[in-house]
Order: C-alpha cells, then structure tokens, then sequence
C-alpha cells in the first residue's frame, strides 16, 4: 500500500453540512481525505443512496479530473439512473467523459457464486470484486494523481454471501477495504440499511467506520420527516445536530435545523 495521502477536507457541496464539518476558525471545512463513511438509514429509505450520489457529484465538480464510482448489488444500474435523473442529475454525461464509472454487482448472486465454485471460480463474489474496484482506484492515483470517490450500495450481499454470519470475516474484509481507503484518500460511502444484517456485524462495521451519518424517519402529523446527524467523525471537530433532510430539485437537499424557533 502507498502512503497515506497528506491531510486535506472535502466540501461536500452541500453547506448546511460543511458548516458542521471541522472548527468554524477552518478556512475549508468537509470530510477529512481517507474516511470510510457509513450511512445508517431506514430500509424503506431511499435517502442513503440519494445523500452519498449527491455528495459524491459535488465532489467531482469540485476537484477537476477526479472520478467517482458506485458500485452497485441492491438495484440494476437503469432503476438508478432513473431515480438521479428524477432529481436532473447529469450522471449520463459524467459517464461519457469518465468522470462516474459504475461498478455492476447486481447481476452476482450467491447461486451464481455457489455454481461458478464448482469449476474452480471460487473468487466470482461481491467482496472480491469490491477489492478489486479499489485496488484499481489505488492504480489511478498512484500512476495519475487522480483522486477517486466511491459509493458502495448497500451491503446486504454480505447476508446473502453468510459474510455478516462470521465476525472475524466482516473485520478481515473492512480492514482490507480501509486499508485501500486510506492509501486512495477522497471520500468513499457505504450504505448499511438498519437491521438488514446480524446485530454483531453491524455494530462492527459502524466501530470500523471513520465516520457515521445516522438517518431516522418519523410521521409527523399526516408528513414524513427524514433527519440525519453526524454520530462520528474522525480526524475532525464536528457538530452532532438533528437536521431535518428533504430531497429538492434544487441543489440536490434542503437541510435545516430542528431546533429552529
């Protein structure tokens, strides 16, 4: 592994959140470079996804030539795209220039593992291909400069694979994974789902994790609510507030205070 890479922010672009990401005495605030970010979301949410694709598109449009990856197994890549065209962000052109790449593990399932270890293929699994997505962001910034982001969606596979069963594989795998992570620098997320896994590996996920943006839905009156908070961050001061998120045409979220009078 390269070293790891000089201490730097990342804006996330959306600025409700910067303002709650390091000391206000910074003349930058964001995530510090290196972070494996765990988003911890509601199932039946669609606000993990959403969140890390939009931070992951300011950062790109922030640092020129870097690219972004999202490597998806819990949707086929065309139910995506239509859900970030709803909200008229330009992945498409992204795409075509290089900048977004798509990492397809939809199409690997465990009996397409199961089938393809009896000849011998053993590695045909989600975690080796993850592996492999980030050894190859770590060829690109070691032989380009190029700083790479990523979103990770989500990890059921590693129920369906038996992963989240064996703890002492879940902390082989994501001590690898931040290994690479730390090596590459940029900012990459990974989606958990609350209570889609076994209780142990989860909470050894989320202890593995830099940080954590928790997410929580509540029925308000006849309105859902969505609110999220920062639960960990390191390297950095951070603000832990309840905001209140709401998906918008216009930039992407808007995010407020709850303790607004």
């Amino acid at each position: 592994m390269s070293t790891i890479e000089e201490f730097k922010l990342y804006p996330t672009g959306l600025n409700a959140l910067d303002q709650r990401l390091g000391s206000e005495m910074n003349e930058v605030n964001g995530i510090p470079g290196g972070s494996l970010i765990i988003l911890h979301y509601p199932p039946t949410s669609d606000l993990g996804p959403l969140f890390a694709t939009k931070i992951i598109l300011n950062l790109i449009e922030q640092n020129q030539g870097s690219k972004g990856f999202y490597m998806h197994s819990s949707r086929p890549r065309h139910i995506l795209e239509q859900q970030f065209k709803a909200y008229n962000w330009d992945i498409g052109s992204l795409a075509n220039s290089g900048a977004w790449n798509w990492v397809d593990m939809w199409k690997i399932t465990a009996s397409h593992a199961a089938a393809s270890s009896k000849i011998g293929q053993i590695d045909i699994r989600r975690k080796t291909y993850l592996k492999q997505a980030f050894s190859n962001m770590q060829r690109l910034k070691e032989t380009s400069g190029t700083q790479c982001f990523s979103v990770v969606d989500n990890l059921l596979w590693l129920k369906e694979e038996d992963m989240d069963q064996r703890a002492s594989k879940v902390l082989e795998f994501f001590k690898e994974i931040l290994d690479y992570v730390f090596a590459i620098g940029g900012v990459h997320f990974f989606l958990l789902p609350k209570g889609i896994l076994n209780e142990i590996a989860e909470r050894l996920i989320l202890n593995s994790a830099t940080g954590i943006v928790d997410f929580k839905t509540e029925l308000v009156g006849n309105d859902m609510k969505n609110h999220f908070s920062i639960a960990k961050m390191s390297g950095i001061t951070f603000k832990s507030e309840i905001l209140e998120i709401t998906p918008s045409m216009d930039g992407g979220f808007r995010i407020e205070s709850t303790g607004k009078v």
